[in-house]
């Protein structure tokens, strides 16, 4: 019995349809991981150190933003220091000071801890930002029973 032989096809073009998947799922990948990161940084200059160490462990860390008080107005006068507020705390991009004052803080912090009993926390501020305000978000952490909080500082070159 004589076997059919198949012809080779000769076609003229490249499946493309594997390289359009991948494409894809890249572009969703970049989508997701630019919103985190734009959740969790906030536009402030940040205070420069000549000492300190790279966090090579970013497992399990949390970010808290002190974002200073706007220094100018809609129409881009500046505001006096006196008349410009309160700093924002955010969390994930979210707003954590409420009326309750620190309250809503210590309470995230201590879910957050419960969620991770190993949580690190990364406290970024503006280097202008006054102690002041710096200092009730630590004590938030200490009540949380939070051990590791480190500040976010650029390294300078000595």
């Amino acid at each position: 019995m004589a076997r059919k032989v198949i012809e080779p096809m000769h076609d003229e073009h490249v499946n493309v349809t594997p390289l359009i998947d991948v494409v894809m799922c890249l572009i969703v990948f970049f989508m997701m991981v630019s919103k985190l990161v734009k959740d969790e940084m906030v536009d402030m200059v940040i205070p420069r150190a000549s000492v300190g160490l790279e966090m090579d462990d970013q497992i399990g860390r949390l970010t808290i933003n002190v974002v200073p008080p706007k220094d100018k107005d809609e129409m881009g006068n500046e505001i006096p220091k006196n008349m410009r507020g309160l700093p924002t705390v955010k969390i994930h991009g979210q707003e954590m000071i409420t009326g309750d004052g620190w309250k809503s803080l210590t309470a995230r912090l201590r879910q957050e801890r419960k969620e991770n009993p190993d949580l690190k926390v990364i406290l970024r501020a503006d280097e202008s930002q006054e102690y002041d305000w710096i200092g009730p978000v630590l004590v938030a952490c200490a009540q949380a029973d939070i051990k590791d909080v480190n500040f976010a500082t650029m390294l300078v070159e000595k």
